[in-house]
């Protein structure tokens, strides 16, 4: 870049295009930032993911240093080549689907943070075009060179810290606790002061019960299923009923990893078969707790929940589901929290045949959308979170279903 030069009124006068690339560098920088702070949730998912989201955010950052020292060319047609496919990609796994990992063809959702980060890339695709089509002789005065970037960063500052604030680690903008409008989002009620050092050994391959994180972001359609946040860090007893119901679960639902012998107890798919994870219902244990009897029945769990890998159909988790009109249990305390869905399309028999969106509010016919009753999960695989965390996505369940490895079934 030029050093400043006087112009006709004496005033100090520096290339539009480096003060373009000022801004740009902050921008870059910004979206760089935001790859950074989904790195990890993303290793979690598929080793790819993670990888991608690492080397997109250091070629932003080393793009961001290259060019606001010098706006070369070459650097400029990279910084409009990186960021056009790294927009590529985002859109098709908002349209299409993930390609590759454990999951392919599952639509990513939409958030807060990976649209500003999105926005952020088209602009600097944008710009970096301009300032290749412009011409290299405009000059402009250099008090620019400080306001406009300053301006810039502001705005991006701001705009990060919202969505960091709003959506956590996870980057998604977040519904108040209550909220049950098709597509709303919910994180866990527990206060991040409460996420102590808590972590108790168990015999589960869903390996160590951890305090739930504050962060973790639930899937669309999903909530609490109280409205009182649960602040209270669980006591020794709690601590160790939160050991047993793990172990127990975890004891009498293993014979369950055979699915020949899970539906010979007449577990029957409630979502449908095929997908990454399927849930199965027992029509008989479920009823009977409808009438009566106890919520959390070890040896009689009313549902179970597999995931489909390479290897076969995984057993992943017991889910106990408390009627309506029953107190559900806490064992565990805070460790042991229940949600509700909020967006599921069911059939009469309560199969799930559909789920309502912004963009599909309207159930498929022979279905109708309802609030379900209160569930809770107790995992078999070591998902994010630990045995007693309220929900994973379907990325993050089939990769720990990997690790757990296949019991000689077929696809559930």
């Amino acid at each position: 870049m030029s050093n400043a030069v006087p112009g006709r009124d004496g005033r100090a006068m520096v290339p539009a295009a480096r003060v373009v690339a000022s801004c740009l560098a902050i921008l870059s920088a910004t979206a760089a930032v935001i790859h950074f702070a989904v790195a990890g949730t993303h290793f979690h998912e598929y080793w790819a993911f993670g990888v991608f989201m690492l080397v997109v955010a250091w070629l932003q950052v080393l793009w961001a240093a290259g060019v606001a020292i010098r706006s070369a060319r070459w650097l400029l047609w990279a910084g409009a080549l990186v960021n056009a496919a790294v927009i590529v990609v985002y859109i098709g796994t908002r349209t299409v689907g993930d390609v590759i990992g454990p999951t392919p063809r599952d639509v990513e959702p939409v958030g807060f943070g990976d649209v500003l980060c999105t926005a952020l890339e088209a602009i600097v695709v944008a710009s970096c075009l301009w300032l290749l089509a412009s011409p290299r002789d405009r000059w402009v005065p250099r008090r620019q060179l400080v306001a406009m970037p300053a301006a810039a960063g502001t705005a991006a500052a701001v705009l990060l810290s919202v969505a960091l604030l709003a959506g956590g680690p996870e980057m998604v903008m977040t519904a108040a606790a209550g909220t049950t409008a098709p597509g709303a989002q919910h994180v866990m009620q527990m206060p991040a002061a409460k996420a102590s050092a808590i972590r108790l050994a168990t015999t589960s391959p869903g390996g160590d019960i951890t305090m739930p994180d504050p962060n973790m972001q639930m899937e669309a359609g999903m909530q609490m299923a109280t409205k009182t946040m649960c602040t209270s860090v669980p006591t020794a007893a709690q601590q160790a009923a939160a050991v047993r119901l793990v172990d127990v679960s975890w004891q009498d639902a293993s014979r369950f990893r055979s699915l020949t012998v899970a539906r010979a107890a007449g577990y029957v798919p409630i979502t449908p078969p095929g997908l990454s994870v399927v849930h199965y219902l027992n029509y008989r244990y479920y009823l009977a707790t409808l009438r009566g009897g106890p919520v959390l029945n070890f040896a009689e769990p009313q549902s179970l929940v597999y995931a489909n890998t390479p290897k076969g159909a995984v057993l992943v988790a017991a889910m106990y589901i408390a009627p309506d009109s029953t107190d559900m249990p806490q064992p565990g305390g805070c460790l042991t929290q229940w949600h509700v869905h909020t967006n599921l399309c069911q059939t009469a028999l309560g199969f799930v045949v559909g789920v309502t969106t912004a963009a599909h509010p309207v159930c498929p016919a022979g279905s109708i959308n309802r609030i379900t009753q209160p569930m809770m999960h107790v995992w078999f695989a070591p998902i994010p979170g630990g045995p007693t965390a309220v929900d994973a996505s379907a990325q993050q369940i089939v990769s720990a279903a990997e690790r757990v490895g296949g019991f000689g079934n077929g696809p559930a």
